[in-house]
């Protein structure tokens, strides 16, 4: 069972990333549905029209930030220097979860943990990384003169989002097991460069042999 950060004497959350990270205590210690909208502004010390504010929904909590963070990566590729393909997504996944971190501290670790084991949402949460992947597909398709829906550019965003999900594993692993709730002690974004490389790597000597071709 995942303590409160609330509990150590925390005021009443007052930001969007105050209350996220609230609302994801919760989510933990009690799953998505059991969850309510009440619990949530009971444990903020917030109001009805402070959470609708910032969320919209509960199901706004769970996502919004995903969202963005989907944004994020597809700003960092649009952005990438002239590099190979595999090169730039790779720097874009690094540098769009350096962002996301920077975003929500305190709870962005907490929110993959959510969603990758609460059973009322995994179905979405499969929806919302497959267009996580379809935007690493999109820019090697773009790069490449590919169709995104063709065997390789397909692959490159199945693998490099198989290889993410992995990393973040990892790391929520390991702060589970050292008592970090927010996972700030835990994750060292430089590992996920190099963990990501070896697939980065294999791809870009897929895509040197097809463009040849």
């Amino acid at each position: 069972m995942t303590t409160s950060r609330r509990s150590r004497g925390r005021p009443p959350a007052s930001t969007r990333e105050a209350l996220e990270e609230v609302a994801f205590d919760l989510l933990l210690r009690d799953g998505y549905e059991a969850t309510t909208l009440q619990a949530i502004m009971a444990a903020g010390g917030v109001g009805r029209s402070t959470l609708f504010r910032y969320f919209g929904s509960k199901a706004g909590i769970v996502w919004g930030e995903f969202d963005r963070a989907v944004e994020r990566l597809r700003a960092a590729l649009r952005d990438a220097d002239d590099v190979p393909v595999m090169t730039a997504v790779r720097s874009a996944v690094v540098r769009s979860t350096r962002l996301s971190q920077a975003a929500a501290p305190d709870s962005w670790l907490d929110r993959f943990r959510v969603l990758d084991r609460d059973p009322a949402l995994v179905a979405e949460a499969a929806a919302h990384w497959r267009v996580w992947g379809e935007t690493v597909s999109g820019y090697a398709a773009g790069r490449t003169g590919l169709d995104a829906g063709d065997p390789v550019p397909a692959a490159i965003g199945g693998a490099v989002q198989a290889a993410y999900v992995a990393v973040l594993r990892r790391w929520a692993g390991a702060a589970e097991a050292r008592g970090d709730d927010a996972g700030a002690e835990t994750v060292d974004i430089d590992e996920l460069d190099r963990d990501l490389r070896p697939v980065t790597d294999a791809f870009q000597a897929v895509l040197d042999g097809v463009t040849r071709g």
